[in-house]
């Protein structure tokens, strides 16, 4: 296990805002987690940091990040194991060059497999990680252990498995360890055509090269998508401090310079949901993590 006293958080999420927190821990096996589940006081999980904005200044909370579970096992015949800490690329790309069939769906997609759970994350409505997740292997409030339980026990929603309503970690919160999956057989060569075609429509309409936590808002149950909505209110390219929104993809918010605060991102967040909210009556939802500093609630 690793342990860093006061690390800089801005380095560990996409976005490249947030303060400090008291400690970083990074457990290497699930009995490290577990053990550090039981002694820290309200932790935050994280994961890859591609979903997630920590609040400026001092963050009070010890952080866990999980990005040192790495196992990946994928077997000829379909079955999928993988850590929480297994990052979604590299997951993908193995089970394509083994020839299976299903995570080529999600190309693109940023982060690990424990956020990617947690999240639900995909690529639209309907290619979203439960779909392929058979089991999962997760650590309970109540027993503080490693369990294994079926994927439908848990209620999936979208962009959220349902296990939590607060943020990741702390009291009351489930935690993903690892997962399981069975695929079906595919060709390899059309696997792999699937995959770059994603990666392509994704490298030509979001701001790929620029820091961001991919889409700030959850899309509308019906309707047009976040992005059009904020696109037709005419907010792209509208700033606060070093943040701004994606001239690219509407649905982006960018720090392009590195130079914004999470407090930017956050005052244009809650601008875009007023404006939109104004003009079309639709209100927005956020699809990223606010890290809760426990220390100001």
């Amino acid at each position: 296990m690793t342990i860093t006293r006061k690390p800089n958080l801005s380095k560990f999420t996409s976005m490249g805002v947030g303060g400090r927190p008291r400690d970083l821990h990074e457990p290497e096996s699930s009995g490290e987690l577990c053990e550090l589940l039981a002694v820290l006081d309200d932790p935050f999980i994280l994961g890859g940091g591609c979903n997630t904005i920590f609040p400026d200044g001092n963050f009070s909370r010890p952080v866990i990040r999980t990005t040192r579970l790495g196992k990946l096992h994928v077997e000829e015949d379909g079955r999928v194991y993988a850590e929480a800490g297994v990052r979604i690329d590299r997951i993908i790309r193995q089970t394509v060059t083994a020839g299976l069939r299903g995570l080529e769906q999600l190309a693109g997609i940023p982060g690990t497999v424990g956020g990617g759970t947690a999240m639900n994350a995909g690529n639209g409505p309907d290619a979203c990680f439960s779909n392929y997740i058979k089991k999962l292997h997760v650590i309970s409030p109540e027993e503080g252990s490693v369990e294994t339980i079926d994927s439908k026990e848990v209620p999936w929603r979208y962009r959220n498995w349902g296990m939590n309503d607060t943020d990741a970690g702390g009291s009351g919160s489930w935690v993903v360890v690892a997962v399981e999956m069975e695929l079906q057989p595919g060709d390899v060569s059309e696997l792999r055509a699937e995959m770059k075609r994603y990666l392509r429509r994704k490298a030509d309409n979001q701001p790929l090269n620029e820091s961001s936590s991919g889409c700030m808002f959850k899309n509308p149950g019906a309707g047009p998508s976040a992005g059009k909505l904020i696109e037709g209110c005419g907010l792209k390219g509208l700033r606060e401090g070093g943040a701004a929104v994606s001239g690219l993809h509407a649905n982006f918010i960018v720090n392009g310079e590195r130079q914004a605060s999470s407090e930017d991102v956050k005052r244009l967040m809650d601008r875009v949901i007023e404006q939109v909210y104004e003009q079309t009556g639709c209100q927005l939802e956020p699809e990223v993590v606010f890290a809760r500093d426990l220390a100001f609630v």
